[in-house]
């Protein structure tokens, strides 16, 4: 008889039990087997991967689940199908086996977490927990009456015996869990996706040596400048670039904290094609704190990387926002970071490593045997979540064949803090792992004066209420730029501005705005910028921006302003105050914002703001200065508390609360595709890949759903549309802005 894993649907026809399970182990062994490639637990965790996929399905062989799935109703299945395998794998008694049961009990629900299992007794690892469409009980009873008929109908299904795992060691982190739940479910739901008709995409290979030298050229091509100044910039970026180009890649942690404008998108790029080619690497991921820092970087990658007749954006991928649906309409729109350079959010990178969830997790083995670029990491990730993802990279680099490189201007060493290593009773400080600088201390030293010459960060006493500001920022030198913390600010800002002076002379960036027009502003920004002595009058104007333009955007104003925050954020604004030494001089002012109306300060920035008060005091306001900011923000934030939480739950694999407690923006995002021709599209019955999608849709808090009226899009399920107003200057913000809770300052956007 041929058993069925899946039933017919829209011209397709059902897909038997023998062709889902062996294609899907088959591809998950494979994935295995080239993330652990070299690695010394390769075989047993290619052996737990495939035991899991295997029986995965085992309950689809039930009676009463084969009648559903041989009559297209599409009906849910009767039967709960994942406890006969879990069942199975458990009982066959090995290290393997148990943690591949773990894997297939949650292939569906997700990584649960472990002590809680432990706690179910002799109903853990089995059914649903307490609130599940299964009862346990029923369910274990029905495993038990008909586990020995499923394994015969799979045994008959494969003809062959199931598989005996072997007795071979297996003590897995909980990272690793991760990335072989990953390896199951990207199996498991490609094969599912390849029967219904979805197109096979293989992605190009890395070729690091043919696009290091495609980089080679596109470097030696850029201007020198036309002035001394620009000139001596110019020449210390062919320099760093020389200098990460031939450093030594042996070490598998790598730091570059050479400053602001040094050419890091370029320079460390070819350090880790270099690693790539001679570690064998399979792709490159570059992991950066803000979106439209990603939109930059990957125009500068697709000029320099991609390689004659190759399509552009199969080459370098962007990832902009969550796009990782488990629905089965929704799941060919996920990320799946095939492409040999992924541009992605700290966001996007490092909530994945936390993921418990399936869908989340089907990308991350992608991660294992590649080079990492942590660009401007100093943003990436609120202080009290870096110890964890410390030890996330370690691991990264000492099991799974990963090279890391963290870069930033204002670089805060947080691996030297003792705060930021487990630590146990009794037992001796931990070993620090301290990255190898990609170049010497006479290099930086050199960059360092001319980085002194460029810019003056000073700071304005007292409150300024929202006119006051305008009045201040009308004194600057234009064009200026002018960077809060909060996206609800930003907005308030901007259109104020628009209304004093003219829409003319202020553009707004932020979050507010979807990445396609985000593309726009940046682009009309840019071209503002330009030198045009025929144009005087285009030179007094502001942007109005959030955080995401304060690093990595190759913008150079005359002057800037920044709601006081950290002293990282402060540097890194003045990388886009003469950026290319264009200037005599120019100025970086630090401003307190008096609450009222709609601006509001932002909650978690207090401790931050405090330690960047005492620094000006005492005249540190410097790069060397960043580890030590760090450090006092710890202690003010009482963050070693959170940060020992962290560990523990990591130890203990408690995967559902470290998903919840480890989250680089403090909010549950729900994506909410904005107003315009492609939502119609959409609401048409159109299919969008999901490039397009993330051009168009923005992150919404998911606790505002009610308050902005957002509608579910009932053709794919988890995605929401905006019924407000919305524009091309301030986004969703006009239609928010307009909300009575948010008009008295009741609420806040961050």
């Amino acid at each position: 008889m041929d058993w069925l894993a899946h039933s017919a649907k829209d011209g397709y026809p059902a897909q038997t039990y023998a062709d889902h399970v062996a294609c899907a182990v088959s591809m998950a062994r494979r994935i295995a087997a080239e993330a652990s490639h070299d690695s010394l637990q390769s075989e047993p965790f290619v052996e737990t991967v495939g035991l899991g996929t295997e029986f995965h399905d085992l309950g689809k062989l039930d009676d009463d689940n084969q009648t559903v799935l041989a009559s297209p109703t599409g009906k849910p299945l009767p039967r709960e199908h994942v406890d006969a395998g879990t069942k199975h794998l458990f009982g066959l008694g090995t290290e393997t086996s148990r943690f591949a049961g773990m894997l297939a009990y949650a292939h569906h629900r997700g990584l649960p977490d472990v002590p809680d299992q432990k706690a179910r007794g002799a109903t853990a690892w089995r059914g649903d927990e307490e609130g599940g469409r299964f009862d346990p009980t029923d369910v274990i009873a029905r495993t038990s009456a008909h586990l020995g008929d499923y394994l015969h109908r799979h045994h008959e299904a494969l003809a062959r015996p199931p598989t005996i795992p072997s007795a071979i060691s297996f003590k897995p982190a909980a990272l690793d869990l991760r990335l072989a739940l990953g390896c199951l479910v990207d199996a498991d739901h490609g094969d599912t996706a390849q029967h219904y008709g979805a197109p096979f995409i293989d992605a190009p290979p890395l070729h690091p040596e043919a696009r290091l030298a495609a980089l080679d050229a596109y470097v030696a091509d850029l201007k020198s400048g036309d002035t001394t100044r620009e000139a001596e910039r110019a020449k210390n970026r062919r320099a760093h670039y020389a200098a990460c180009r031939a450093a030594d890649t042996a070490p598998a942690l790598v730091e570059c904290d050479s400053p602001v404008g040094s050419g890091k998108t370029t320079a460390v790029m070819a350090h880790l094609l270099r690693a790539a080619q001679e570690k064998n690497l399979r792709r490159v991921f570059i992991v950066q704190p803000f979106t439209n820092i990603i939109d930059q970087s990957v125009d500068t990658y697709r000029k320099a990387l991609v390689l004659p007749d190759e399509v552009a954006d199969q080459v370098v991928a962007a990832h902009h926002h969550k796009t990782d649906f488990a629905d089965p309409l929704t799941r060919a729109l996920t990320t799946r970071w095939q492409a040999p350079v992924v541009v992605t959010t700290a966001v996007q990178f490092f909530e994945t490593l936390a993921s418990n969830h399936p869908a989340s997790l089907r990308k991350l083995h992608q991660v294992a045997r590649s080079a990492l670029f942590i660009d401007e990491a100093h943003a990436a990730l609120p202080t009290h979540l870096w110890p964890l993802a410390w030890q996330w990279l370690r691991r990264l680099a000492d099991r799974w064949g990963c090279h890391i490189a963290l870069a930033s201007g204002s670089l805060a060493r947080f691996w030297t803090l003792n705060d930021f290593y487990l630590k146990c009773d009794g037992a001796p400080p931990p070993k620090k792992r301290l990255p190898t600088p990609l170049v010497d201390k006479a290099f930086r030293a050199r960059l360092d004066a001319s980085e002194t010459r460029r810019i003056r960060y000073r700071q304005r006493a007292g409150a300024l209420d929202l006119d006051a500001l305008l009045d201040f920022l009308a004194a600057l030198p234009s064009p200026r730029i002018a960077v809060f913390n909060t996206v609800q600010t930003a907005a308030v800002v901007a259109r104020a501005l628009a209304e004093r002076s003219g829409r003319g002379k202020v553009e707004h960036l932020s979050t507010a705005l979807n990445p396609f027009d985000r593309e726009r502003t940046l682009a009309r920004i840019k071209a503002r910028l330009k030198p045009c002595p025929d144009d005087e009058q285009d030179q007094d104007w502001t942007l109005v921006a959030t955080s995401l333009v304060e690093a990595g955007v190759d913008l150079s104003f005359r002057s800037g302003l920044r709601e006081a925050a950290s002293l990282a954020s402060l540097l890194q604004l003045g990388g886009r105050v003469n950026r290319h030494n264009e200037y005599d001089e120019a100025d970086v002012w630090s401003v307190t914002l008096r609450q009222g109306g709609n601006i509001r300060q932002h909650p978690a920035m207090q401790a931050s703001v405090s330690v960047l008060e005492k620094l000006f005091k005492q005249n540190r306001v410097t790069p060397d200065a960043c580890t030590e900011a760090l450090k006092l923000e710890v202690r003010e934030k009482g963050n070693p508390e959170l940060v020992d939480d962290l560990f523990k739950m990591e130890s203990a694999k408690q995967f559902v609360s470290i998903a919840e407690n480890f989250k680089v923006i403090a909010s549950d995002t729900v994506t909410v595709l904005t107003p315009g021709p492609f939502l119609d599209a959409i609401r048409n019955g159109a299919r969008p890949d999901w490039k397009s999608l993330q051009r168009h849709c923005v992150q919404i808090w998911a606790n505002k759903k009610i308050d902005f009226g957002l509608a579910s899009i009932d053709a794919y399920p988890g995605m929401f549309a905006w019924n407000l107003a919305y524009d091309d200057f301030i986004g969703y913000m006009a239609g928010a802005l307009a909300i009575r809770d948010l008009k008295f300052g009741e609420a806040l956007i961050i």
